[in-house]
C-alpha cells in the first residue's frame, strides 16, 4: 500500500440539527463507503467546497425531493475544519489504487463491500485513514474524477480542529447545480 500526506482546510456537510458534526458514532453504527456498519468510527471530509456541494446533492439522488425542495432551514450546513498534516493510505492516485487493487477508474467498478473490506483492513493495521477520489457522480467526467475526500478513522479525529460552521446560504455555490 502507498501513503500520502493530507492536511489543511477540509469540509464536512452536516445536517443543521447535528450538535457535533465531527462525531463518528453515526458512521460507526450505520457504516459508510470505507467502514462496515457496527465496526469503527469514521469522519468523512471533503477536500473542496465543490466536492461538498456534490455530496450534498448526492444525498438526495433517487429521492422524491431534491436538495432545493427542502425548506432553507433544513438544507445542510458546512462545517469547516483544519486537519493537521497526517499520513493516510492513498486511494486517490493511480499508483495508490493499484496498490489497493482497486480499479483505475475508481470509484467506478468498486463496490461498497470492497471498499469496506479495505477500510477494515487499514483500520486493523493502525492506519489513520484514507485519501480517496470523490464518489460524487457530479464531479466525474468520462476520463477523470475531480476532487478528493479524506476519510479519517476515529483514532485520527484528534488531528481535526473545528473552525466555523456555515449555513447553506453562506456556503453552497449557487452556480453549481442550483435550479
Amino acid at each position: 500500500m502507498r501513503h500520502v500526506e493530507r492536511g489543511g482546510l477540509h469540509f464536512r456537510v452536516c445536517d443543521p440539527s447535528w450538535a457535533d458534526p465531527l462525531d463518528t458514532s453515526f458512521a460507526k453504527e450505520y457504516g459508510g463507503r470505507w467502514n462496515p456498519a457496527g465496526s469503527f468510527g469514521v469522519l468523512y471530509l471533503c477536500a473542496t467546497i465543490a466536492v461538498a456541494a456534490g455530496n450534498a446533492r448526492r444525498a438526495y439522488e433517487g429521492e422524491i425531493a431534491t436538495l432545493f425542495d427542502l425548506l432553507p432551514e433544513h438544507r445542510p450546513d458546512l462545517q469547516v475544519v483544519r486537519v493537521k498534516t497526517i499520513r493516510v493510505v492513498d486511494a486517490a492516485t493511480e499508483a495508490g489504487l493499484r496498490s489497493l487493487r482497486l480499479p483505475p477508474k475508481y470509484p467506478r467498478g468498486a463496490s461498497w463491500s470492497r471498499c469496506q473490506a479495505i477500510g477494515k483492513r487499514m483500520h486493523e493495521l493502525g492506519e489513520n485513514g484514507i485519501a480517496c477520489r470523490t464518489a460524487d457522480a457530479t464531479s466525474r467526467t468520462d476520463s477523470a474524477i475531480e476532487g478528493e475526500e479524506l476519510v479519517l478513522f476515529d483514532r485520527a479525529v484528534r488531528a481535526v480542529t473545528r473552525l466555523k460552521r456555515l449555513p447553506f446560504v453562506q456556503w453552497y455555490p449557487l452556480e453549481v447545480g442550483s435550479p
